[in-house]
């Protein structure tokens, strides 16, 4: 019986089987192994491969025969190829390749993905020493030029008052700011000049217009008709908008913009509370 499967089956697993179900396989297929006994009666993922002594039960006849899945892919076998594996089968499958095939280590998702920096306890690192302790104005200043410093790069130098104004203009409103407010802004020398521009820039109906289209872009919506000839309903643009501009809770958001739209769907003067809302 070990004549036979060395001299008939072995060479035909070798030839058509190895290539994806073997420990030399780029890639397992299946789940399954061919090249030991161990792993062969233990089978893959659709389960043992092969019942020792019932050719009709082996998951491997039914393959070889294209009766449900159809291997080897390349070809059907010829039928003495496959008439030597049911032989073997009913044989009870004898297979001198004795060894031991560690199970294929499957690393979950879930446990990789608790490793992620993001779901690590909160902890308070110590601020790290720096050479020019005079630029840092904050904790996490000092993490930034210690990387700067590691690498030989020192800071940029702060920006002139006309170039952050830009820059915060275009960050928050998506928008440049005017000659006036320029000119009112550099010649500003009160300490909380920059917290004025921020906080004026925040109220203003240009950033909720920037931010809001976000949301907007999200479930799809676009306003078919103006606002001017709105005199009491807001399109759920103009809640978007005043949305970005409060501090309202998201779910607060999304309430009020479900109850426009289905204001603007089903025509119809809304009601005092709606109007209210």
């Amino acid at each position: 019986m070990r004549f036979f499967f060395e001299k008939r089956i072995q060479p035909l697993l070798v030839e058509h089987c190895y290539e994806c179900h073997s420990a030399r396989a780029k890639k397992l297929k299946g789940g399954l192994r061919l090249d030991l006994r161990e792993t062969l009666l233990r089978g893959g993922d659709s389960g043992a491969a092969i019942v020792a002594g019932r050719p009709e039960e082996s998951l491997l006849i039914e393959a070889v025969r294209y009766e449900s899945l159809e291997m080897p892919p390349k070809g059907k076998l010829k039928s003495g190829a496959i008439a030597d594996l049911v032989k073997w089968i009913e044989m009870g499958a004898p297979d001198p390749r004795i060894g031991k095939a560690a199970l294929p280590q499957i690393e979950s998702p879930i446990s990789g993905g608790r490793d992620h920096w993001a779901f690590q306890p909160v902890t308070l690192p110590k601020p790290p020493a720096v050479r020019n302790t005079s630029w840092p104005l904050s904790a996490v200043d000092l993490f930034i030029l210690q990387r700067l410093e590691r690498e030989d790069l020192s800071p940029v130098k702060d920006a002139d008052r006309y170039t952050w104004l830009r820059r915060a203009s275009f960050d928050l409103t998506g928008l440049p700011p005017t000659v006036a407010e320029i000119r009112e802004f550099v010649d500003d020398g009160s300490p909380d000049a920059f917290e004025r521009v921020v906080d004026r820039l925040l109220a203003s109906r240009a950033f909720g217009e920037r931010w809001a289209r976000h949301w907007l872009d999200l479930v799809g919506y676009a306003d078919q008709i103006g606002t001017s000839i709105m005199c009491m309903l807001s399109t759920p643009g103009d809640i978007a908008i005043m949305s970005s501009m409060c501090s309202t809770k998201t779910s607060r958001w999304i309430a009020l913009f479900a109850n426009r739209l289905l204001a603007i769907c089903c025509p119809g003067n809304p009601s005092k509370s709606e109007r209210q809302t």
